[in-house]
C-alpha cells in the first residue's frame, strides 16, 4: 500500500489508533498508519485527541488518595441505622415503585422499534419461569401427598395396633404437658 492508494481510498483506520498508541501493531502496520496520519487530517486529530485523553487520565490517576477519618465507617453505619425507619413507610414504598415503573417505561421507550422484539422475548422468559414454577409446585405437592399417605398408614399401624406404642405415646404426652406447665409457671408476668 503506498501513499497514493491511501489518499484515493479515503479509508480511515480509526479502530487501529488505540492499538497504535498502545504499541500493539506490527512495525509494518505502524508505518502504514503513520503514512495515513500524514495524509488524513481527521485521523491525525483523532490520534491527538486520544493522546490528550491518555495524558489526562494519567494525571488524574497520579493524585494521592483521599484519607478517610478513622471513625468514618462508624459514622456511616450510625447514620444508615438511624435512617432505616424511613424505609418502612408505605409512602416511600409507593415512591420507589413509581420510580421503578417510570424507569422501566423509559427503558422500553428507549428500545424504539426493537421494543416489540424485547417484549416478545421477555414474555417467553416469563412463560418459562412460570412453567418451572408450576413444575416445582406440583413436585412439592406430590411429594407432600405421598409423604402424608405413607405417614398416615405407618401411624395408624404404630399407634392403634400396638399397646406398647400407645403407652409410649401417653408417657411422651404426659412428660411434654409437665414441661409445658413448668415453663408457664416460670414465665414472668408483667
Amino acid at each position: 500500500m503506498n501513499f497514493q492508494d491511501i489518499k484515493k481510498s479515503d479509508e480511515c483506520h480509526r479502530v487501529d489508533i488505540a492499538a497504535y498508541i498502545d504499541g500493539e501493531l506490527a512495525p509494518r502496520e505502524e508505518l502504514e498508519l503513520e503514512i495515513h496520519f500524514a495524509a488524513c487530517s481527521n485521523c491525525a486529530e483523532e490520534l491527538n485527541r486520544q493522546k490528550k485523553l491518555l495524558c489526562a487520565l494519567d494525571y488524574a490517576l497520579e493524585e494521592k488518595e483521599i484519607k478517610l477519618p478513622e471513625n468514618f465507617t462508624k459514622v456511616v453505619v450510625a447514620n444508615a441505622e438511624s435512617r432505616v425507619s424511613g424505609l418502612r413507610r408505605p409512602k416511600e414504598r409507593f415512591n420507589a415503585l413509581f420510580i421503578c415503573s417510570a424507569l422501566s417505561l423509559l427503558v422500553f421507550v428507549g428500545f424504539g422499534s426493537e421494543a416489540k422484539n424485547v417484549l416478545f422475548s421477555s414474555g417467553i422468559v416469563v412463560e418459562q419461569f412460570l412453567a418451572v414454577g408450576g413444575f416445582l409446585t406440583h413436585l412439592v405437592f406430590d411429594v407432600a401427598v405421598g409423604a402424608a399417605v405413607v405417614l398416615r398408614s405407618l401411624c395408624f399401624q404404630f399407634v392403634f395396633n400396638s399397646t406398647v406404642s400407645l403407652v409410649l405415646m401417653t408417657i411422651v404426652f404426659g412428660f411434654s404437658a409437665l414441661v409445658f406447665s413448668r415453663l408457664l409457671f416460670r414465665y414472668k408476668r408483667i
